[in-house]
């Protein structure tokens, strides 16, 4: 079984960690390690800081930074944006979403591959990559070879299944090792 520790550094690792509001490479507003934030109602729900004072954030403030950022054009750099907000998303409740995002999926994953527990450590957290940048209708959809693959728990083939399409070329060369470190 994965360790939480482990997800969670590998996600911080791959995903990236961006403590302040920005566009995705698709244009959606997005915090943390990745956390998409589709109006201002998401974001007046997350627990943030001023960056000025570390205080936290009141709800219209929350609401305009969302909005600051919304209106901007996407594909910039995370860090451009910083100077279009004003609140941060401290560290502890960062990692505190990703394990709650982490334990959400690895239910979804256990509901659809029933043996989800029982699978190598290495196949697990390629297995929590894959929907973490899916989602679990892109997962189970989007990718059929993918699933009797690992309904199959056959690894290697999960490795040749497992390339995604606006995810960077190391990302999947990393998930695709995964597998392949699961199939020893």
């Amino acid at each position: 079984m994965f360790q939480q520790t482990d997800a969670v550094k590998y996600f911080r690792d791959h995903e990236g960690v961006v403590s302040h509001m920005y566009l995705d490479v698709v244009g959606l507003v997005t915090i943390g390690v990745g956390f998409m934030l589709p109006n201002p109602a998401a974001a007046q729900a997350l627990s943030l800081i001023r960056r000025d004072t570390r205080a936290a954030a009141t709800s219209d403030e929350k609401a305009q930074d969302w909005e600051s950022v919304h209106a901007l054009r996407n594909a910039m750099r995370a860090s451009t944006y910083k100077k279009f907000t004003q609140l941060d998303m401290p560290d502890a409740e960062i990692d505190k979403r990703l394990s709650v995002l982490i334990d959400d999926f690895a239910r979804n994953l256990g509901g659809r591959f029933l043996k989800f527990d029982k699978f190598p450590a290495p196949a697990q957290i390629g297995l929590l990559d894959m929907i973490y940048s899916l989602g679990p209708k892109g997962l189970f959809v989007g990718f059929p070879n993918f699933c009797a693959a690992v309904d199959a728990q056959d690894w290697k083939k999960c490795a040749k299944e497992s390339k995604r399409r606006n995810v960077s070329e190391t990302r999947n060369a990393d998930l695709k090792q995964l597998f392949l470190n699961a199939a020893r």
